[in-house]
């Protein structure tokens, strides 16, 4: 049984499109029910639009990634960058706001003051345009926390790639938010397996991040499923009840309909 892919980046622009909308096609064709495509910075912007255009069952994400701003410090690129993000979210094809966030392992670049006020116009524009957040949280939990509390994410979203404590967990879930585990080259079993248990139910996504680990994307699914029944063994139910589960939460927060083509 394929899972709902919460996160996924189908969006090199120096990729073959082509072959990655064939290849999506056919899964779509075999079965799979889709994915979130997250959003890192304008250049990619183009070849994730097109993407999403072709392969239904796939939603689309706009975001400046907090690596992307760090990657780019001039102020005018980044207030261009944020002007087009705003017309961009405002656009009908857009499901989430995203990736937004805070990382601490680029705090020599950008400080947790300057990264916060990234999240911050963040949270702010998806308030404004009534989409809920794609977060990248990496460290800095605390900072991100004090951020949606004081924002607000009314329209709810996910912590993608969830890399905090169990106890952090309601935390999130308290704000609206909803967690997602991602494959992990160095898994530690007893904190992803708590992190697993805590989740609500309604609340528990999973993801590829693809191409994060470097796998062909068919690969990088089956691995998905293989994760999603260590959790479900975790949690001590069926993975069919998790992985339809998981797909129900996730389509219905990003309001994706299985609209385009489906046919290779």
């Amino acid at each position: 049984m394929f899972a709902f892919d919460s996160h996924a980046h189908f969006d090199d622009p120096g990729g073959d499109t082509a072959a990655l909308v064939a290849e999506l096609l056919r899964l779509r064709a075999a079965g799979w029910p889709g994915a979130l495509a997250a959003g890192y910075g304008p250049e990619r912007t183009a070849t994730q639009r097109a993407v999403c255009r072709d392969v239904a069952g796939v939603g689309r994400a706009a975001g400046l990634h907090p690596w992307w701003l760090v990657e780019h410090p001039d102020p005018a690129e980044q207030e261009a960058a944020w002007t087009a993000l705003a017309a961009d979210c405002r656009e009908s094809d857009v499901r989430a706001v995203g990736e937004i966030g805070l990382d601490r392992t680029r705090k020599q670049l950008a400080g947790p003051a300057e990264q916060r006020r990234g999240l911050r116009r963040g949270l702010e524009l998806a308030r404004a345009v009534g989409l809920p957040v794609v977060l990248h949280v990496v460290g800095w939990h605390g900072h991100a926390l004090q951020e949606l509390a004081a924002v607000g994410v009314p329209h709810g979203g996910v912590v993608h790639r969830y890399s905090g404590p169990a106890d952090l967990v309601g935390a999130y879930e308290r704000l609206g938010l909803c967690i997602s585990l991602a494959l992990e080259p160095r898994e530690d079993e007893a904190r992803r397996a708590a992190v697993a248990r805590t989740v609500r139910a309604d609340r528990l996504l999973v993801e590829t991040d693809w191409p994060f680990l470097d796998l062909a994307y068919p690969a990088a699914l089956a691995a998905l499923e293989e994760l999603a029944a260590r959790i479900a063994r975790w949690r001590g139910e069926r993975v069919e009840a998790l992985l339809e589960r998981a797909t129900a939460t996730g389509k219905a927060l990003f309001r994706i309909a299985d609209v385009g083509r489906t046919q290779p």
